[in-house]
């Protein structure tokens, strides 16, 4: 499952023009999305915007970017609302709930430690998560040349 924060887990039905109606049920369970998705939503950081910091280099999300440990990129976004970088808007960060493999790779430098962060880890039924943690992920990807590479390293990882 490749997340990108769209705030799917607390949105109403969608119906399709079969007539087809998905909704999410997120809100009726007792547990945190965080065991899913590896993130949650936390109310620090929220309605700012940053690039993030990379914490893990050598991870393969990262493959082809040239970023370095310390390094920070999606500074460019065209988010218009909470203008600042890919990590923003609304943030989800790991917690309590996370699976305990869960990975961060990089993570947000918003004030007040409410930077959004990227997470990747493996499920017990052999697949895999990988989540951005941001409403602005996608605002940054046509302006971004790292987080574009970084979102076609995913797809192209979880659609072999």
């Amino acid at each position: 499952m490749a997340h990108h924060n769209t705030n799917w887990s607390h949105s109403e039905p969608q119906l399709k023009d079969d007539g087809t109606e998905y909704e999410s049920r997120f809100d009726k369970r007792v547990e945190s999305e965080a065991n899913l998705l590896g993130v949650v939503f936390s109310f620090a950081g929220i309605m700012t915007a940053g690039p993030y910091r990379v914490i893990d280099a050598d991870h393969w999300s990262l493959e082809g970017t040239g970023l370095a440990a310390g390094d920070t990129f999606g500074a460019d976004s065209l988010h218009k609302r909470v203008p600042g970088g890919a990590s923003g808007h609304e943030t989800d960060k790991v917690s309590d709930q996370s699976p305990e493999n869960v990975h961060t790779i990089a993570k947000g430098t918003n004030p007040d430690n409410g930077g959004a962060e990227i997470v990747h880890f493996d499920t017990p039924s052999g697949g895999e998560v990988f989540s951005v943690g941001s409403i602005s992920w996608p605002s940054s990807i046509l302006v971004d040349e790292s987080v574009a590479r970084i979102t076609a390293n995913v797809i192209r990882r979880f659609t072999q």
